[in-house]
């Protein structure tokens, strides 16, 4: 049996009919209207304004303003014939599209040449596509059926001549626009970002990005492979795949053009699998095994991606250190030179790759998605809103604010300030333990696990939250300590620490290094690579010999799996105090 109800979002209504034996959240992700991190009713984030009797579980996750406000919570609303909802206005997420460039030996994978075929006559009856692949240079062809089926008509209509897109001597599409351009995908967990590029100079058309459109289906990989596991990957597959189309169409109409040649994509395993509509359910469960980490090409189309252009997939190392770190790797230009390095990518799985004697090594921490503001009481991925740093003033605590707005919440950026401005000023003792105590004991109110540094009047940190972040760091920090070990290095024979991805870009580094997050001794070894996927992902399609390098590193990397390593538990332990060494 089905109920209708009404739900108010983004200044609009929509009917809903919806399931009355499951709660509201189900259907609300279904439509992509809510997104619910958790999937499991703990979290407390999947708000919405109801006016029905708060459960026990609303009442243990929501404060008495809310609850007196009519807030609810999707996970515990049982839907009702005529029901009105409303959830909030989307925000908008600042999706990071820079990156540090260098130069490199320009060759793109794809070429385009035009050509002029001879028109047939009845001496010369040689078929569409074997006149096309003369006129080319090509000896061998992968043209798409669809471009195949309506090559006899685009001939005819332009004189036999065009623009042949080729994958070194093979045939793989053909066009009437002299313009070469690719589109560069960061498929991440939190955000997809897009860039248009040139790829016969590698200059920038235009970039965007916006939300991962999977969002509504869980916070982060694990809850959306579980989701893939009770409903299948379709949702999954099209939520990604109609995002792609949409930010490939705005970024196509802005350059003035109508397709590209090739569409490079990079992401976690996870989000590679779910384009794909590969089942993700064995990344999940030791031993941890995806269906496959090969680089791949085929027509974008067969992704369901709206393009005649070449897609091409970036190769992974495992089920947690994906094409992402491949592309990043690529980024660092580093590769195969007299160089020891450190890459970090501080998420939800605080990837981390030690490059040391030729050799990388690399390992996968389950930090969880507290760096991106999830799973903490107030906490906020980057976006308009978000506290993204905190500082002493004579006052307490000062804060700025991304877009200069109220503050509604905190991403991780502030977090990490904010615990090591707690331990700089004796708020907070080593073992994570919040007292109120030293110049901000007036910000400081409450007791045991509810103890809390208000920032502002609504934005505050709490002991429970400091926890969070605590066994997060300690995840990070002790991977880092093991890939060391694993390399018989120390901190003083590595040259750089490469700092990846959006959080990782706008983190201070005094403060990672104030809490033991990084170590004290590479503080000054630092490069910041922005967004180095969509960077690396860029070079995959335009530098020579790229795609090698990038096979040869997921052959090649020794993965160093945490969990069963037998010194992981014990250095984990040690990097739970929030301690600068």
């Amino acid at each position: 049996m089905t109920v209708t109800i009404t739900v108010t979002h983004d200044k609009k209504e929509t009917a809903l009919e919806v399931p009355e034996d499951k709660p509201l959240v189900a259907a609300l992700r279904e439509a992509r209207l809510i997104v619910a991190p958790c999937g499991i009713g703990k979290c407390g984030k999947c708000k919405i304004i109801c006016h029905t009797d708060p459960t026990d579980e609303e009442r243990s996750l929501l404060t008495p303003m809310e609850l007196e406000a009519g807030i609810r919570l999707a996970c515990y609303t049982w839907p009702e014939e005529g029901m009105h909802i409303t959830v909030a206005d989307r925000q908008n997420l600042k999706v990071l599209t820079r990156f540090r460039t260098e130069s490199y030996d320009h060759v793109p994978v794809l070429t385009k040449r035009p050509f002029q075929a001879e028109a047939p006559a009845i001496l010369d009856q040689s078929p569409d596509l074997d006149r096309l692949m003369a006129a080319a240079g090509a000896k061998a062809h992968a043209l798409p059926l669809a471009q195949l089926c309506t090559l006899p008509d685009f001939l005819r209509r332009h004189g036999f001549a065009g623009q042949a897109v080729l994958h070194g001597e093979t045939l793989v599409g053909v066009s009437d626009e002299e313009s070469h351009l690719g589109l560069i995908v960061d498929i991440g967990t939190t955000t997809v970002a897009a860039m248009l590029v040139d790829l016969n100079t590698g200059s920038t058309v235009g970039v965007s990005g916006s939300h991962n459109a999977q969002a509504p289906f869980g916070a982060d990989v694990m809850t959306r492979i579980q989701y893939s596991m009770e409903h299948g990957t379709e949702p999954l597959t099209t939520a990604v795949t109609d995002q792609l189309n949409t930010l490939l169409a705005g970024l196509l109409s802005g350059a003035g053009v109508r397709d590209v040649s090739l569409i490079a994509l990079a992401g976690n395993t996870t989000m590679m699998h779910l384009l794909c509509g590969i089942s993700p359910e064995f990344i999940s469960k030791a031993p941890f095994i995806p269906a496959t980490l090969n680089g791949m090409h085929m027509p974008a189309r067969d992704l369901g991606i709206l393009s005649d252009g070449r897609a091409f997939l970036l190769p992974g190392v495992s089920a947690y250190i994906g094409a992402d770190i491949v592309a990043s790797l690529l980024a660092t230009g580093a590769i195969g030179k007299e160089k020891t390095f450190l890459l970090a990518d501080i998420g939800t799985n605080a990837e981390t790759v030690l490059y040391a004697n030729g050799i990388c090594y690399a390992c996968s921490a389950a930090a969880g998605p507290c760096f991106e503001g999830a799973n903490l009481s107030c906490g906020m991925p980057g976006q308009p809103g978000a506290i993204d740093s905190a500082f002493k003033t004579d006052q307490g605590v000062g804060v700025t604010v991304i877009d200069d707005r109220k503050a509604t919440g905190i991403c991780g950026s502030g977090v990490i300030d904010t615990i090591a401005l707690l331990l700089e000023e004796g708020a907070m003792d080593p073992t994570g333990r919040l007292q109120a105590t030293g110049p901000l004991a007036d910000s400081i109110d409450g007791e045991k696990n509810e103890i809390r540094l208000h920032l502002t009047p609504e934005v505050a940190l709490t002991q429970r939250d400091i926890r969070e972040v605590q066994l997060a760091k300690a995840a990070l920090r002790a991977g880092i300590e093991i890939l060391m070990q694993e390399a018989g290095i120390t901190c003083e024979d590595i040259d750089t620490l490469y700092l990846a991805g959006g959080f990782g870009s706008a983190i201070h580094p005094e403060s990672a290094a104030r809490i033991g997050m990084i170590p004290h001794g590479l503080l000054n070894k630092i490069s910041v690579l922005g967004n180095a996927a969509s960077f690396g992902a860029l070079r995959y399609v335009t530098e020579a010999r790229a795609v090698e390098t990038a096979d040869a590193i997921r052959k090649n990397t020794r993965h160093i799996e945490l969990s069963a390593h037998k010194g992981f538990s014990g250095e984990y332990m040690n990097r739970m105090v929030f301690v600068e060494d």
